[in-house]
């Protein structure tokens, strides 16, 4: 999340000198200008000491140079292939055809995509000039000194940039709200009766796919899922939807709550209901860790959870939904490009209506006087700030799963993302209130508490469960990889599995982004990249949602893809430099459409050497 680096307010604005630090107001920024003119100017000197170089991107002004010399002297030479963009605008006004700013907006967000196309040409082109500071920033995730000598110093692709900053995944004391994870998580089988921590967990997308089974490691008890956050709003907007689910509120509420902006009175009543409960729960100490396997809430929890009981009585309308979540665009919504590379008119008009609303599903359908805004994304307390930044809920489905079970013909493709919800948490739902004959069953307890290396007493805690599993999201991406490693073995059990993903494994790699290569080669990986994508979208799109071949999208996007295979391995040995364990698996996510990011990372292992890591552990 975006925040303020004064007041942590959740911020889209930033210095318009160094484009790097956050400000939600000129007196913010005033209060700290004295001490950020330091960094401030540091960056711009040390940009005009670094060397002329192809490898890191093109300046400002090449770019502009070149986008000129390419409208009015290349088309005839060597023409750009037509992408053939749909006009959305159009589309989506023979639907909406009174909404003149959504219809306006798509308009604009045609001709930026039809104008990307031309970055193309950056592939076949040496660029002799200073880098862009905007394009090592977006690239590397920093614009230091340790980053300049880096790239300043004789390299080769592989390379690991060791000085890379990071910093503590939660910075914000649980002011940061995502609505809803950010990217698609592992399928994972659960031996009955164990137990699994999920660190980070956001939501309870990981159980949409998870599996219980029985097998010799079995227990005759429930499973156990024990979620750690450090995002008061995760912890809160979680427990309420368990409670949902636990008193089988319609399935269709519990994906409202979940997902959309705009409840339906009849949801309201539901998400009231499992309020009063969760509230019910007994006090966690705000001082130490929880007890992990007993339902417990944090003030700072509880403070969220009974503002929300409190709002109904204040709601907001669906046109107010709407208004604030447009707020959050911004002129980089890779979310855009899913709606052009949708096959059929009917799911483009679907997508854009909601990614310009966040309905889900959409409410055409109901009367106005029937819907009202959502409490959790849009009433909260104490400077919580969910949706404070642009995010979509298509970033965290799995398509893989999703798309080869449907006919495009016979099924939208918005309807086909609520099957699977529908299914999936049907499933959640039994698991926790399961019918009396079943053997299956799930226990889900979720604490405000953050697992850092320096939480020794939680740590031991953890240990204690003897988890059979372990989820840690993302969160390998803010440690260095030997703290990392220091912490999960504090917390492991005797046979514990770690699972996570790595979405910022690119910023520490060179040759990880397809312009670090001699223009000469970036073609043919480019190309190389194209046929993957060609390929695994047959076979992971059977009905053709979705076009795979020129695709419209950021072409670094799919040159990236390319550059990324020849720097994994590299990636992976410096991850588990001496680490005495056994690698399961890193392994790239199927490239999706709807992916944040296309270049995720799959990471599985143990540190017991006496166990072989099982690939059965992610289920098919």
């Amino acid at each position: 999340m975006n925040i303020c680096n004064v007041c942590q307010k959740s911020s889209t604005l930033k210095c318009s000198r160094c484009h790097q630090t956050f400000y939600c107001s000129k007196d913010c920024q005033k209060k700290d200008w004295k001490s950020h003119k330091k960094s401030c100017g540091k960056n711009e000197v040390a940009m005009s000491n670094f060397p002329s170089s192809s490898s890191s991107g093109p300046s400002l002004q090449s770019l502009s140079e070149m986008l000129t010399d390419m409208m009015f002297s290349m088309d005839k030479n060597n023409p750009l292939v037509n992408w053939n963009v749909p006009d959305i605008g159009k589309e989506y006004a023979t639907k909406y055809p009174n909404e003149d700013y959504q219809i306006k907006f798509l308009n604009s967000a045609k001709s930026s995509l039809k104008s990307l196309q031309l970055v193309e040409r950056f592939l076949d082109k040496e660029i002799d000039d200073v880098p862009d500071p905007n394009h090592l920033m977006k690239r590397w995730s920093e614009l230091s000194d340790d980053l300049i000598d880096f790239l300043s110093s004789p390299r080769k692709f592989g390379d690991i940039f060791i000085g890379k900053t990071k910093n503590p995944y939660v910075v914000d004391k649980g002011l940061g709200a995502l609505s809803f994870s950010n990217m698609p998580k592992q399928s994972l089988i659960l031996d009955q009766g164990k137990t699994h921590v999920a660190v980070g967990f956001v939501d309870l997308d990981l159980l949409l796919r998870a599996r219980i089974v029985r097998n010799q490691n079995s227990v005759e008890q429930p499973n156990k899922f024990i979620g750690y956050e450090g995002s008061v709003y995760a912890v809160a907007k979680t427990n309420v939807i368990k409670e949902m689910m636990i008193k089988k509120a319609p399935i269709r509420s519990i994906i409202e709550v979940w997902f959309s902006t705009v409840w339906t009175i009849e949801t309201l009543n539901h998400f009231e209901d499992a309020v009063k409960i969760v509230l019910k729960y007994d006090n966690a100490p705000s001082d130490k860790p929880p007890n992990p396997t007993k339902k417990e809430l944090h003030p700072k929890v509880r403070s969220l959870i009974s503002h929300w009981s409190k709002s109904v009585k204040n709601l907001k309308s669906r046109k107010n939904a709407h208004k604030l979540w447009m707020k959050t665009f911004n002129s980089e919504d890779g979310m855009i490009s899913v709606i052009a590379n949708l096959i059929k008119p009917r799911d483009r008009v679907q997508v854009a209506r909601h990614i310009l609303t966040g309905e889900f599903p959409l409410m055409d359908d109901h009367q106005e006087k029937n819907l009202i805004a959502s409490i959790t994304m849009f009433s909260c307390n104490d400077g919580i700030s969910p949706h404070s930044t642009s995010e979509f809920m298509f970033q965290m489905i799995p398509m893989d799963v999703i798309l080869p079970k449907h006919k495009r013909e016979e099924t939208p493709f918005l309807n086909a993302i609520y099957n699977f919800l529908d299914d999936s948490i049907t499933k959640i739902c039994t698991l926790l209130s399961p019918p009396v004959e079943s053997s299956e069953s799930i226990e889900i307890y979720l604490h405000y508490q953050m697992v850092t290396k320096d939480n020794s007493e939680l740590l031991s805690s953890i240990r204690k469960l003897d988890p059979w599993t372990m989820s840690w999201s993302n969160i390998c991406d803010y440690f260095y990889a030997q703290d990392f490693h220091r912490m999960l073995r504090e917390c492991s059990g005797n046979e514990t599995v770690h699972v996570m993903t790595s979405m910022n494994w690119i910023t520490e790699v060179f040759g990880a982004h397809i312009m670090e290569y001699e223009s000469q080669y970036r073609r043919e990986i480019f190309d190389n990249a194209q046929k993957t994508i060609s390929m695994t979208g047959s076979f992971m799109d059977p009905s053709g949602y979705f076009r795979y071949e020129k695709v419209i999208t950021h072409p670094y996007n799919i040159g990236d893809i390319g550059a990324t295979l020849m720097v994994k391995d590299s990636w992976k040995n410096y991850f588990f430099k001496d680490q005495d364990l056994n690698v399961g698996g890193v392994s790239f996510i199927p490239y999706a459409q709807t992916h944040k990011t296309h270049t995720l990372l799959n990471i599985y292992y143990t540190f017991n050497k006496d166990i072989h890591v099982y690939t059965e552990l992610l289920a098919n």
